[in-house]
This record gives structure tokens, sequence and C-alpha cells, in this order.
């Protein structure tokens, strides 16, 4: 899921389609901010010290269906930030998505979950994931894939019991190998490896191997970067990945049984450039992905291998991540900045139930 997307003459529409996004009845408050600054790290976009103005939804025009498709998703991150999400934002979405012509399911994830229908977010939100991770499990070992990957999630049963000691003997690889360091992983955490009770099916490994890769801990802050890495990175419909981790560590929705659900730790610097550096990679580690021949690579040789980018450099922009004074006038705001939009009015401007 690429982000940097963008022609240079249509970044200003979509800064100011992010800062409205973000927040549409005030000032920008520090991390919103910071996921502006982020963005336009990763697109190169000169962003003001004084915040962009807002985007009446009306008036956006953007070319290509995939990138009107991205800023729709963009925007659903956007408006996911806060918590509780604001209803407002939640409004300005919908009426982008219909001025765009241009819909992903984040929008009926984002509307119930400002709604309060916690069971319907969870609902929408396992449907997407378990279509994609099911596929994988089917690709890479047909029916029985998916039987292993849902013994192994639902009955932490052990399954590719076969592969069990291709795993364990990473353990005798050479200290700082990627394999090593991916036994190291589990083995001090306790997680089983594939073939173990409890442990994960081989067909959905490349998780944890990507954690040692990108350099992604398993604390709540780390997964859910690892999530957005992911997300980043598949070529077909990474956003799940996205909203999964979102929903999960920063919602306190429970999307998986394997992970208890957190609040709170949504930090958009770490979580966009996480997606820019999956996005990046020169490989999809999400897509049947054979990461065998690089388990006896160094850790470093094994990143270039990948072309995966560093971690987040420092700020060169002399910008710091506090609040912001909005220098736009309030009455430039788009209407439902102004005051909340009627029920009636969003499903006429939507032309779909709400």
């Amino acid at each position: 899921m690429d982000i940097a997307v963008f022609r240079s003459h249509e970044l200003d529409t979509v800064f100011r389609v992010l800062r409205t996004a973000l927040a549409p009845r005030a000032e920008l408050e520090a991390r919103e901010r910071a996921f502006l600054e982020t963005y336009a790290r990763i697109t190169g976009y000169a962003l003001s010290a004084v915040d962009p103005g807002f985007a009446d939804p009306d008036e956006v025009r953007i070319e290509g269906t995939h990138q009107r498709k991205r800023l729709i998703q963009l925007a659903g991150i956007a408006v996911l930030l806060a918590n509780p999400v604001k209803p407002c934002s939640v409004m300005y979405l919908k009426m982008l998505s219909r001025q765009l012509a241009t819909f992903d399911p984040v929008i009926d994830v984002a509307d119930a979950l400002q709604k309060g229908r916690r069971l319907k977010v969870r609902v929408l939100a396992v449907r997407r994931a378990f279509k994609a991770m099911l596929k994988e499990a089917y690709l890479s070992e047909g029916c029985m894939g998916v039987v292993r990957f849902l013994g192994a999630l639902l009955l932490r049963a052990p399954v590719n019991r076969n592969r069990l000691w291709n795993y364990k003997r990473l353990g005798l690889l050479p200290e700082g190998t990627l394999g090593r360091e991916y036994w190291k992983h589990l083995t001090a955490l306790g997680f089983g490896f594939p073939g173990e009770p409890a442990g994960i099916p081989d067909a959905v490994a490349y998780h944890d191997v990507g954690h040692v890769l990108a350099g992604h801990d398993t604390t709540p802050l780390g997964e859910i970067q690892q999530g957005s890495f992911q997300g980043g990175n598949r070529r077909e419909d990474g956003f799940f990945f996205i909203q999964f981790v979102i929903l999960q560590f920063h919602h306190g929705i429970r999307i998986t049984p394997v992970a208890p659900p957190q609040l709170g730790n949504f930090d958009p610097e770490k979580v966009l450039w996480a997606i820019h550096r999956g996005a990046m990679l020169n490989i999809d580690i999400t897509h049947q992905w054979n990461f065998w021949p690089l388990m006896s690579l160094s850790l470093p040789e094994a990143r270039e291998r990948c072309g995966l980018l560093p971690e987040l450099p420092a700020s060169t922009t002399g910008i710091s991540a506090t609040r912001v004074q909005c220098a736009v006038p309030r009455a430039a705001a788009p209407k439902c900045a102004q005051r909340p939009v009627p029920e009636a009015v969003a499903v006429e401007a939507l032309g779909r139930p709400v």
C-alpha cells in the first residue's frame, strides 16, 4: 500500500483534506500536526508552519482511481487517530467518498465506531482481514492450509509439525544472522514455533520474521508499527493490516484472540513511517514470501537485500510536534466543521444508508 502516490500539484489539496479529516471543528492538536508533518516528509511536501486550510469535500479533485482510493484510506487513518473518533470527521469522510465516487470499508468501520457499535466494528474488521489471510493460507497449502490456519488461531493446535525442526535449527546459525535473531525473538518471548502447541502456522510465520527484519518489538506500540509496516508492504489490500492494528491497539477493540486489546498506541510518526517503509520494500513479505534464503545472512545484509529503509530520521524541518495555532478563519471551514450535519443530509449526500 504505497502512500506517496499523488502528483505534486495535487498535494495542496491532499494536505487540506487530511487536515480537515483530522480536525474539522478545531485547531490541530500536537499529534494531528505530527501526522501532517510526517506525511510531508514522506512526500517531500513543503508544509507551512501554519496549518493548511479546510477542504470543502465538494471541491476536491484528484486524478486516478488508485490515487482517489488512497486518499480515502489516508483520510480514514486520519479519522481513526482520534479516540473516540469525531462524528464530524466521519461525516467528512463519507462526503469525501461521495465526491470522489470512491468507497473503502474503513468508512463503515469509522461510522460504526463513532456510534459505539463495537461488535459491528469487530465483524467488519475480522471479515476483511480473514478474507486476505485465508486466501494466503490456501495459496500456501491448499485447503489444509486454511484448516491449519484456523486450527492454530482458534484452537491453539500444533500445525505444520513436519517443519518444526527447520525452525528450531535456526538457533544453530551464527549470532547476528536473520535466522538466529528470529530464533532468539521467539524463544525469548516464549512464542511457539510452527509445529508446536500454540505456535503460529507456517503460512503466517512471515509476521515474526518481519518483526525482526523491521526492528519492531512486540509491545502494543511495536505491534501497531509492525501491522502498519505489513499494510504498507502488501500489494493487494494491505489496508486491512493497518485498520486491524489501529482498532486492536489504539481503540481497544479485540480483533485477534491472541493479544489483549489496548488503548492509545497510535503514534502518527511511527505509524506513517512504518507504512512507508513497508511500501518501499522490494518484496511483499505477506504474499508467499520465501524468507529461507535470507536466514543465513547477517541482519544488516538481509535488510539491505530487501531494500528496507532506516528508522525515521530526526526532523530537519525545524517544526516541532507542539500545538500550532491555525491561522485559517473558522468561517473558512467546511459546513460540517461549523455545526453537526443532520443525518438526513448525510444520507442524501452519500446516496447510501448510513
